[in-house]
């Protein structure tokens, strides 16, 4: 059963959000732009959760500006069982590669039994979205321990490593959510390998695979 099970729906509704768009490029590596990957990415993991029998939510699709206020908005008015936030991202020292998964470390020292207050991540909300992230970890064939590079509220008694591809940091794309939520990068478009590696629509579409197949591992589904 999913943790936040989606009222009146049939089956489990994910979101999928493509960040940036329009006027927000988000970074750039030569003539390689973030938000085009985004999107490139979200709509294919949206057709991978819908062929696993999801409901799907696309926040945006197509190249438009939309503010990360009416993002959260419509993530959290639509009862998702999880949030999944798609952020290529840029590592100049060209040592990291893809994926990377990113959550929310917890900013309440108190559990909360009621409506969770904007911009507050409960620890309860926290291990929801760990537990997410560690799913979808798995289903990639990467480590589920959280790298050392993590805030301290998330990786006190974590298992850790510097090659971890798990990190708790504050993200403002995951700060005002409600639903378990991570942000995802495929890949830094500042590494050659990365993008020769997913200008192939079939890399593309196996990692999405992948993705959903964690999601469907997380709600049991």
């Amino acid at each position: 059963m999913a943790a936040f099970p989606t009222l009146g729906k049939a089956n489990p509704l994910i979101v999928v959000d493509a960040a940036h768009g329009g006027s927000d490029p988000g970074v750039k590596a030569g003539s390689e732009v973030e938000k085009n990957w985004n999107l490139r990415f979200a709509q294919a993991l949206g057709k991978a959760l819908e062929d696993l029998g999801f409901e799907v939510v696309q926040i945006r699709k197509k190249d438009e500006t939309i503010p990360l206020e009416k993002r959260a908005q419509a993530a959290n008015t639509v009862q998702a069982s999880a949030v999944l936030v798609i952020h290529a991202d840029c590592e100049w020292t060209g040592s990291r590669s893809g994926p990377m998964i990113v959550v929310e470390p917890p900013n309440q020292s108190a559990e909360s039994s009621g409506i969770p207050r904007w911009g507050v991540i409960t620890p309860y909300q926290y291990r929801l979205s760990m537990k997410l992230g560690r799913d979808i970890a798995q289903a990639l064939g990467v480590g589920t321990e959280l790298s050392t590079l993590s805030d301290g509220r998330g990786l006190a008694g974590e298992p850790n490593s510097a090659t971890a591809r798990i990190f708790c940091l504050p993200h403002q794309s995951l700060r005002y959510l409600v639903p378990p939520a991570v942000v995802l990068t495929p890949l830094f478009l500042s590494r050659g390998p990365d993008v020769r590696k997913y200008s192939a629509d079939e890399a593309v579409a196996e990692f999405a695979a992948r993705v959903a197949r964690g999601v469907a591992n997380y709600l049991q589904y």
